[in-house]
């Protein structure tokens, strides 16, 4: 709701999105990225936060309200609040009332009580034994003024009927009959104060302390102290009782030899305040209104949790919502009563009602976060993205209605006042439980996901982009479950509360105009605003140091002993209201009223005894569940893989194991070409003159590519390629001709002769089709001519040959650069190398292609770049020559940096790098940047990692550095970090952040960091290399091995042989057919089997919605 508040200095209504670099969402990123790593952990801490509120909560509370606990919520409103006094409002009962004070904290003592006894007998006339049904109908009407009998005040008593007359008194005297010779005679004051705590009066009202003494100390659920004995008289307005009373305390303050002091002097008490009391069971209408909005509420939550459809377990989710709203209003009813907030005065049925409302907005908000992200990534990093952006939101959402429920709480009634309290405190829990409980469970149930849509879907919905959907009935309904209306759902959880809160107060309108509270809320937003306070201070012209103030002790009043004094005053009505006089004070002569620590404490009695009777259990109590449920933990996880790889591609040892599947069956000799899409789609091309084609995202179904004639004979086979959809495979034979397989019909397409040249050109890919037709190719021969082919069902297909630059073409890149404004179509290009070594960037506009030479070197410079490798994502490109790599701007063609010293063989340089987010400038930043290549001496690869020099920043990509502040990190200040492998052989960069290879080991080589114990712990995610044949001892035999290195030098290998096809495999003399199929896999040539060698869990780049891919007869890098 804040958001609309500021929409006129902001100009929208979105929440700000904070860049990667602030400072608060760089905390909740890297908190969600060390809770999602430690899932077990963060749960154990909760719990035991979680214990921590509970176990309390049945020492803090209870029903009976004489035991120092708070008193528990029942099923009615009750409150005892001062009203404004209209012209119509007429008071029931008069209520008047005496406090008797000794020392400080002393008022049982028997002096006091003694003390007490004369001055009540002074007021009221003898009451030892008081009896009054023995005077029933003795009343007779008297005079104004005139003294009464004992036998006429006791028939007035409203045992005796009630009338306009009647009166009854409650008194700390009554638990000795108000005989002083039983107070003389009592040898232990405190137990019969105790014992007697449930007796009653005449009329049914029970004696508890809280209304019968002022200034309590319980300790064990006992009273050992009161500061004052508190004696009351509740008689209606023209009782000749209350009359008597007000003469009779006049007489005393003229008493010259009276052992007391009194306030006022004179007796007189002018000063008084109508109260409401109430006590109204909950009606209808107000079990409807609670039902309909918790219905609401649930069909909210249900709809909302079907929604989610990237979350494997929506029964645990719905476990973990109900589990963090239950401990949260446990929380808070445990501080609460701690805090001594009297939460009594509105049904328990409330409570929850709010806490749902906003807990749910937040969890729904980072669950929806947390789908948003992209699916290859690993948990931690979609766990911290998702919190580094969901987790400052909902902390200024937290904050917002925090704020909220204070200036509430400032102007509706005292009950309300209480409730805003609790959901305040319960908010509080409810936002901590989700950085902790919720966010581990989220990291749990993200990590065990298998995601319901396949890739067929995401193929259909990539097909339908661009295509104007139906309008659907239920069209409006998801938006508001997305919260994409005009006036989004962002705010219903605040606007929910604000509604509530508003009418819950709607409950004491009857006690106090809206005008009433209107102007009470302008008095608390003008402090200059002059109203009379609603909840007045009595006053003496002594400070005596009261344990307890008239005001507070009245404000106690309500609950059992409200319902039994209903009873007797309006037997039919759920309220009364009375006016309350200030108390007449006595304080005994040689009374020492400095406070000391004896008096009420600040917290809770309960609390304390809690504290001292049941902190060894309680210590031992959390011990033992966080124990269970560790154990519990450790079970029910017990073969599941963490995954943690950060966005520089640190394999940390929660990460899964490094695996290779065997795609069986394979060929019957070996293959010489492997093409494979990133959606799964895997095409192999053997010496026996086959084809097959795997797909990964149907547990490796495969299928050969029959030639049907000799038209459709496609080797051998020049070229070979895949589009992007996995729909088409495309194959460019030696003899010119260009042929179509539809992978999804297993049968061919299209086909034309497009002419061919000796050597394979070095562009051959799909590009978007144009309108019309069905698949599109871009060819780049060597000789630099350009070729696109349109292939149609229906008409002839379209072949444009172009000769746009001049020379021999050794490399040629192809990539589709982002559009840099909201209407703006992606755009494509084709990079050139030329064998002088000038660049050429070609653009496609408008079917039309525009060249033009990327200048970068000079005749003082001569240099010549040996090869090229476009970075589309981050909008650069590498122009790499024998020592260098030069980092150019694509958009500008300025020179970013030149990174030197390379010692690398210019064809095989690879890049990765971290996704890019916005630095300080505004600009594109990286977490990191990888260079990895082959050395020109060794042959051996090497990684180089460059990183910004202080930990969270990132390196600017800006073609030219702005000014910021702090000023952006420059490739010139980057950290520099080398690794190295101590073996040659393929390899392949993966944008995981990790490079993977092939190679042959040797059993006399030396042991390697990836062969240390650590490695094959299976605490840290790794296990031991399969087995040898039996028979032979493994170090008795070479074989071959897939590694993987991260960006931060962490290296891993696993037997890349395996079992799978073992008795199919020919012998292996050398591995180097590589391609890449996805974020985390590569698909090896392996003799004649084909091996797709995975790190972590494939996912498949790019497709919101795609499966999370197990593959099938998966060989792991050991036994056990």
């Amino acid at each position: 709701m804040i958001w609309y508040f500021l929409y006129p200095f902001r100009g929208t209504t979105e929440p700000p999105s904070l860049s990667p670099a602030h400072p608060l969402r760089r905390s909740f990123t890297r908190y969600g990225r060390e809770a999602s790593r430690h899932p077990v952990i963060t749960i154990l801490i909760s719990v035991a936060l979680a214990t921590c509120l509970i176990y309390p909560f049945p020492f803090l509370y209870t029903n009976n309200f004489t035991n120092g606990a708070s008193n528990l919520p029942h099923h009615v409103w009750t409150a005892a609040q001062p009203i404004e006094e209209n012209i119509g409002t007429e008071p029931d009962v008069v209520m008047r009332s005496i406090w008797v004070h000794g020392s400080y904290m002393k008022a049982l003592r028997r002096d006091v009580l003694l003390a007490g006894l004369e001055i009540q007998d002074a007021l009221l006339g003898q009451t030892i034994n008081f009896d009054p049904k023995l005077s029933a109908g003795l009343g007779k009407p008297v005079g104004h003024d005139a003294p009464l009998s004992l036998e006429m005040r006791d028939s007035f008593h409203a045992i005796n009927g009630l009338s306009e007359q009647s009166w009854f008194f409650h008194s700390p005297l009554l638990y000795w009959s108000c005989s002083p010779d039983a107070v003389t005679e009592d040898d232990d004051i405190v137990s019969t104060i105790n014992e007697s705590s449930r007796r009653s009066t005449s009329v049914n009202v029970t004696l508890r302390h809280s209304i019968v003494f002022s200034g309590k100390r319980f300790e064990d659920h006992r009273l050992v102290a009161a500061d004052a004995l508190v004696i009351t008289l509740v008689h209606k307005l023209d009782s000749p009782v209350g009359r008597q009373w007000e003469r009779q305390a006049q007489a005393l303050a003229q008493s010259s030899n009276s052992p007391w002091r009194m306030y006022p002097r004179d007796g007189r008490v002018n000063n008084s305040q109508v109260y409401e009391f109430k006590f109204q069971p909950l009606s209808l209408q107000d079990d409807i209104f609670l039902a309909i909005a918790y219905i609401i509420t649930v069909i909210y939550f249900l709809l909302s949790l079907t929604k989610l459809r990237a979350l494997k377990s929506r029964f645990g989710l719905m476990l973990a919502v109900v589990a963090q709203t239950v401990i949260s209003i446990m929380g808070s009813f445990t501080i609460c009563a701690i805090l001594k907030i009297d939460l009594s005065r509105i049904p328990r049925e409330v409570y929850p009602f709010v806490v749902v409302a906003v807990g749910l907005e937040n969890m729904f908000r980072l669950v929806n976060a947390v789908i948003i992200t992209p699916s290859q990534s690993k948990t931690s990093s979609r766990i911290a993205e998702a919190l580094g952006q969901a987790g400052p939101i909902a902390l200024a959402g937290v904050g917002q209605d925090l704020l909220i429920l204070y200036l509430l709480s400032k102007v509706v009634a005292p009950g309300v006042a209480a409730f805003c309290i609790f959901a305040a405190v319960a908010l509080i829990f409810d936002f901590v439980l989700l950085l902790t409980f919720f966010v581990a469970v989220l990291s749990v149930d993200v990590r065990r996901t298998e995601l319901s849509d396949s890739l067929e879907t995401v193929k259909s919905q990539r097909k339908k982009l661009g295509a104007e959907k139906p309008k659907s009935t239920n069209a409006w309904l998801n938006a508001v479950l997305s919260g994409k209306t005009p006036i989004s759902t962002r705010i219903a959880g605040t606007i929910v509360m604000i509604c509530f809160i508003l009418v819950l107060q709607g409950h004491f309108f009857n006690n106090e105009s809206p005008l009433r509270t209107l102007s009470r809320a302008l008095q608390f937003v003008r402090p200059d605003h002059q109203l009379s306070s609603p909840h007045p201070v009595s006053q003496l012209s002594v400070d005596i140091n009261q344990a307890r103030s008239p005001t507070a002790w009245l404000r106690m009043q309500d609950h059992e002993t409200a319902r039994e004094v209903i009873q007797v005053i309006k037997p039919d009505m759920h309220s009364y209201i009375a006016r309350v006089y200030d108390p007449l004070v006595f304080v005994l002569d040689s009374s020492d009223r400095t406070p000391t620590n004896a008096g009420v404490r600040r917290f809770l009695p309960a609390a304390y005894d809690f504290a001292r009777n049941q902190s060894t259990i309680f210590v031992v109590s959390v011990l033992i569940v966080v124990a269970a449920v560790s154990l519990l933990m450790n079970y029910l996880l017990w073969n599941e893989e963490d995954t943690s790889h950060d966005d520089d591609g640190t394999i940390h040892k929660e990460d899964p194991l490094m695996t290779v599947t065997t795609l069986t069956p394979g060929h019957d000799l070996d293959v010489v070409m492997l093409s494979a899409s990133p959606d799964g789609v895997v095409v192999s091309v053997g010496l026996d003159r086959r084809i097959r084609v795997w797909d990964l995202r149907q547990n490796d179904r495969s299928h050969y590519i029959s030639p049907t004639t000799n038209e459709l004979y496609p080797f051998p086979i020049l070229a070979m390629a895949i589009d992007e959809q996995a729909e088409w495979v495309a194959l460019l034979s030696v003899t010119g001709r260009l042929m179509l397989w539809n992978i999804n019909e297993k049968q061919w397409g299209p086909s034309g002769i497009i002419g061919t040249e000796t050597r394979a050109p070095p562009l051959f890919s799909f590009k978007s089709p144009k309108l019309g037709a069905i698949a599109s190719l871009l060819i780049v021969w060597t000789s630099g001519s350009l070729i696109e082919v349109n292939f149609h069902l229906e008409s002839a297909n379209q072949i444009v040959e172009l000769q746009p630059w001049e020379g021999l073409i050794p490399s040629a890149k192809q990539f589709v650069a982002k559009p840099t404004t909201a209407d703006a179509e992606p755009s494509l290009h084709i990079v050139v190398l030329t064998t002088k070594g000038t660049i050429h960037l070609a653009s496609q506009l408008d079917d039309k292609w525009d060249s033009l030479t990327i200048p970068l070197f000079t005749p003082s410079n001569p240099q010549k770049v040996k090869a090229i490798l476009p970075l589309p994502k981050i909008g650069l490109l590498l122009a790499i020559t024998d020592t260098t790599a030069i980092l150019i701007h694509i958009s500008s063609q300025e020179t970013l940096h030149t990174f030197t010293d390379l010692d690398a063989r210019p064809q095989s340089l690879q890049c990765f790098h971290s996704v890019k987010r916005s630095a300080f400038c505004g600009h594109n930043g990286l977490a990191s940047f990888s260079l990895a290549y082959n050395s020109r001496s060794t042959g051996n690869p090497i990684v180089r990692t460059y990183s910004p020099s202080q930990d969270g920043d990132l390196i600017c990509t800006a073609p030219s550095q702005p000014s910021s502040n702090p000023p952006c990190n420059t490739w010139t200040s980057a950290t520099l970090t080398i690794h190295k492998v101590p073996h040659d052989g393929a390899w392949q960069a993966l944008p995981c952040g990790a490079i993977v290879g092939v190679t042959k080991h040797r059993a006399s080589r030396p042991s390697s960091p990836s062969d240390s114990p650590s490695r094959s712990s299976s605490a840290s995610g790794l296990r031991h290399r399969a087995g040898t044949p039996r028979g032979q001892k493994a170090e008795e035999t070479d074989g071959w091995e897939a590694w993987t290195l991260s960006a931060r030098g962490e290296r891993h290998s696993v037997d890349l042989a395996g079992e799978g096809g073992r008795g199919e495999q020919l012998f292996v003399t050398g591995c180097e057919t590589l391609a890449r199929v996805g974020r985390r896999s590569v698909a090896v040539g392996f003799g004649n089997m084909v091996k797709v060698v995975m790190v972590g869990n494939e996912r498949f780049e790019g497709e919101e919605g795609a499966g999370e891919v197990k593959l099938g007869r998966r060989r792991r890098g050991g036994r056990g």
